[in-house]
């Protein structure tokens, strides 16, 4: 599956009923998804265009007359493996499969959330079952239980934050729970690499320059982890050798997925394989849920 689609002049490139139109002609190629989603653009020689090409699914390419460069759209993958089919089928998603898919990871990372605070204070009422809906209706249902997530977290460590601060932390605990998600995050990409998806196009983060949306996705449910060791090791939180060793640890540490105890970096791969078999529709998509008895601190 390697195209090279050269055109020689600016041309109005686009997609139409799944096919790739150069005005109002077709081109005999099926796309992925929309020209948006092919990545990042780049500037190219002819002969860097020509090796790229030998790497590349599907590069769109067109003369600049400016720049006296070829200028291209296209997939580039960091990693040397390209898996063609899962990356057609996830940009080809209904919408449908899409919201089940994103809803499947945010209501599973709710119901982590919802369990740590429980395992720190017993007194609190469990939380209400939480039906699948639309998108934009799962989307909210996150948005206010982080709302009441944080302070009852932070509460729970014994912490006098009241916030979560995602951007310029100044509190030690933000600061570790920002890097604990760094480190879990590049853990997630990288598999997702290792497994020929282009990270780039994702389900519930927007399409952005240069931000994995796959990764941040993925990395929902299992945000537990961080915030779990966190919890665990917070004195130790407060020194930068000493958290980035439990983060470090946290990967090796063991938690059951689907009745097995795994370690967290397996339970990663486990999880991204799992979703590359939904998205080709052979099973269905299992991510990651906090078991009780890993829950405990």
């Amino acid at each position: 599956m390697r195209h090279l689609v050269v055109s020689t002049e600016a041309q109005n490139l686009r997609t139409k009923d799944g096919k790739l139109f150069s005005g109002e002609r077709s081109i005999a190629l099926s796309t992925i998804g929309s020209i948006q989603c092919f990545g990042n653009s780049h500037n190219w020689s002819q002969s860097a265009l020509t090796a790229s090409a030998e790497h590349c699914p599907v590069v769109l390419s067109a003369w600049s007359g400016t720049t006296e460069k070829w200028r291209t759209a296209s997939i580039l993958p960091r990693g040397q493996y390209v898996n063609p089919e899962a990356i057609y089928k996830l940009c080809r998603l209904s919408a449908k499969e899409s919201t089940q898919l994103a809803s499947g990871l945010l209501l599973t990372k709710v119901a982590n959330q919802m369990l740590l605070l429980r395992d720190a204070d017993p007194t609190l009422p469990p939380a209400p079952p939480i039906q699948q809906g639309s998108f934009a209706r799962v989307l909210r249902l996150e948005a206010s239980y982080a709302r009441k997530f944080w302070p009852k977290y932070f509460a729970g460590i014994s912490s006098d934050i009241i916030r979560r601060e995602k951007y310029r932390s100044t509190q030690p605990i933000n600061i570790a729970l920002s890097y604990g998600y760094g480190f879990l995050y590049h853990a997630v990409e990288w598999a997702c690499l290792a497994h020929g998806l282009d990270c780039s196009v994702g389900l519930i983060h927007k399409l952005r320059r240069n931000r994995p949306s796959l990764a941040c996705d993925l990395i929902e449910p299992l945000r537990c982890a961080v915030e779990l060791t966190v919890m665990r090791y917070r004195e130790d939180m407060l020194e930068k050798s000493r958290m980035a060793s439990r983060f470090a640890e946290m990967l090796e540490q063991k938690f059951i997925y689907r009745n097995s105890a795994f370690r967290l970096r397996t339970i990663i791969r486990l999880m991204v394989e799992s979703f590359i078999k939904a998205i080709c529709g052979r099973t269905e998509f299992h991510p990651f849920l906090l078991h009780a008895r890993d829950a405990c601190l």
